[in-house]
């Protein structure tokens, strides 16, 4: 199936766009009225809706025994939404409740009947820092900000409780590991003293570096030894005691060096005990330490009555959130979407709604007239319509025979619908022409014979001869005539047939103007073959009846534009605004008479004043829409 687009129309313009507005004046005030009075009404009967709010800090604080250098090693989360479930939790919001209760001030059916209904008015927003934004609605307005605070001061006092709580067990656990902290560090010490004790006989620590200085100065000793015993060799026997003194010094120095080379391969071993034993004893020392520190702070808070949580923003004051006067800007949006959906239908819709749009879609050039919608039965009323009708046509002929050459003055009329108002302005052409031009008037729509039987015609005639032989009034010489539909069987036939062409030539030899009322174009064969005949073909275009798409299809039947004309038919001559009728701005630069006072009401249940002050009016309004229109253009 092949997909039709969208295709606009009229050019989208501000004349367009503000005739949009005039045109569905009455359904656009009527949907602004409407929907002012019901929101009225739910504005009047609706309960009022107050919001408090509040803004609270909470600092996280994370209580432990543990080093400090093993909590660095880990992220401590900052997510705060265990503390907005706490916030909203049942004994928060129950504990608020019962204290709202038994203070009195409100009616029992003021308060929320339970924690449920409170839960659903209660918001929660948090920033996952440290920052909760709360806000509560009730059709209170104190009712909402004492409640908000009441959920602030439970919440704290809660919060405190839990402090207190927690500090005091955690004291509770650090007073019983102290002393088995104590034990173990001094198990610690004792086990590196025997340690230090057991492997220093030799007089030396573990450590390669200060090893290495050692058996460097015992070396170095030996040295000065032995230079000794090179200066007393010259003064002494071997003997002496000083000789020997020397001797036995060195070889105890040698001994000494001796056990420490000994001991080199053993000192990594013994060196890692040592520092096993050291880091235990510090480990056990830093543990302490953080205990100890960590009991006094937990004793402060214990003592202490402020929690972790910090008012910012006590609750507000209650404000009106609904229904709030700003409800009633909503009947304006929706005029507003109403005005959107009559410009799509207008923009992209097929059916032609006003002269505008058919002058932008087929030129304005092209439109050599038109006339109003007249209702015949109001027509003592709208005298001034007729009038400005009868002008309306006057212009049309002016322009008809004006602008058409002698070859051209045989017209058909045409339209692509039935009651677009052919029959209607071919009489209306032929009254005006006959009283300057020899016209004729033929009914060639023979299916319907709507002229025939509008003017009471007699149809029995089987040809135009026999219409002219037999017609008492088609026997005058140089007089407009009205050719009625003939009783024929097959309209196509004859249409088709030479004996109408002959007698269609030898009225164009006749008579000055000639005019045929055809059949629908769109729906019978009868009036393309007519046009043949023709050198004018005149297509009446019908307001809200006439599509742009039965536009295309009678143009592209005609490849010669010039022999085609259109008539716009059947437009409001005024714009309705609930009863009260205006000039129609389209022809505020070319009517005949003054008719911006005029109003269609019957004014005989109105005083005087009231008729002076409309009249007054009307004429305002006129002037104000004649001044837009001209801006526009």
């Amino acid at each position: 199936m092949r997909k039709q687009e969208l295709v606009i129309k009229d050019e989208i313009d501000l004349i367009s766009m503000f005739s949009v507005i005039l045109d569905n004046f009455n359904f656009l005030i009527s949907i602004l009225f409407s929907s002012l009075f019901v929101i009225f009404i739910y504005y009047l009967s609706a309960t009022n809706i107050y919001l408090s709010e509040t803004l609270l800090e909470i600092k996280q604080e994370k209580a432990s025994f543990l080093p400090q250098s093993l909590l660095n090693q880990g992220s401590i989360s900052n997510d705060l939404e265990a503390e907005v479930e706490i916030y909203k939790s049942n004994s928060t919001l129950q504990d608020s409740l019962e204290f709202i209760k038994n203070t009195n001030k409100y009616d029992e059916s003021d308060i929320p009947e339970s924690v449920n209904s409170i839960r659903e008015n209660l918001t929660v927003f948090t920033d996952k820092k440290s920052l909760l934004s709360i806000s509560y609605r009730s059709s209170s307005s104190e009712l909402s900000e004492d409640l908000l605070n009441q959920f602030n001061t439970e919440f704290i006092n809660d919060r405190k409780n839990f402090q207190k709580e927690s500090s005091a067990a955690g004291r509770e656990f650090i007073r019983k590991e102290i002393p088995k902290i104590k034990l173990l560090l001094k198990s610690a010490e004792d086990s590196l003293n025997e340690f230090k004790v057991s492997t220093n006989t030799s007089d030396y620590i573990f450590d390669t570096k200060a090893t290495n200085v050692k058996l460097e100065r015992l070396k170095n000793r030996i040295d000065e030894i032995e230079f000794k015993e090179l200066e007393l060799k010259e003064f002494y026997k071997e003997t002496h005691p000083i000789y020997l003194t020397l001797t036995k010094q060195k070889n105890l120095i040698q001994s000494q060096i001796q056990d420490i080379e000994n001991d080199l391969p053993s000192i990594p071993s013994t060196e890692r005990q040592l520092e096993n034993f050291k880091r235990e004893v510090e480990i056990y020392s830093n543990v302490l330490r953080e205990l100890s520190s960590q009991e006094i702070s937990l004793g402060m808070k214990e003592a202490s009555s402020i929690s972790n949580v910090r008012i910012i923003n006590s609750a507000s004051k209650g404000v009106k959130v609904s229904p709030t006067i700003w409800i009633f800007l909503f009947s304006i949006g929706l005029t507003f979407i109403a005005y959107i959906f009559l410009l799509f239908r207008h923009f992209l819709g097929d059916q032609i709604t006003n002269f505008d749009a058919l002058s932008d879609y087929i030129g304005k050039e092209k439109i050599i007239g038109e006339f109003p919608l007249i209702n015949l039965n109001k027509s003592h009323k709208e005298l001034n319509k007729f009038n400005i009708a009868d002008e309306l046509m006057n212009k049309f002929i002016y322009e008809l025979t004006n602008h058409l050459e002698k070859d051209q003055r045989f017209i058909e009329v045409i339209g692509s619908r039935k009651d677009v108002g052919k029959t209607d302005i071919s009489l209306r052409m032929f009254n005006k022409l006959k009283t300057k031009y020899k016209t004729c008037l033929i009914d060639l729509d023979y299916r319907k014979k709507g002229l025939s039987k509008d003017l009471s015609l007699n149809t029995s005639y089987k040809s135009f001869s026999d219409f002219r032989q037999n017609s008492k009034d088609s026997s005058l010489e140089n007089e407009s005539i009205i050719i009625p539909s003939l009783d024929i069987e097959d309209p196509a036939d004859f249409f088709s047939s030479e004996t109408f062409k002959s007698e269609i030539e030898k009225l164009k030899k006749e008579f000055e103007y000639i005019i045929c009322d055809t059949p629908p174009w769109k729906l019978f064969v009868d009036a393309k073959i007519i046009s043949k005949n023709f050198s004018t073909h005149l297509y009446i275009v019908c307001n809200q009846i006439t599509t742009f798409q039965d536009l295309d299809l009678f143009i592209s039947d005609f490849p010669e534009q010039d022999s085609v004309k259109f008539f716009y038919n059947k437009f409001n001559l005024y714009f309705n605004f609930f009863g009260y009728k205006y000039q129609y701005p389209y022809y505020s630069k070319d009517f005949y008479y003054d008719y911006a006072g005029y109003t269609s009401l019957d004014k005989s249940g109105l005083n005087s004043y009231f008729q002076k002050f409309y009249t007054s009016l009307s004429k305002f309004i006129f002037k104000i829409k004649q001044n837009i229109m001209g801006l526009l253009k």
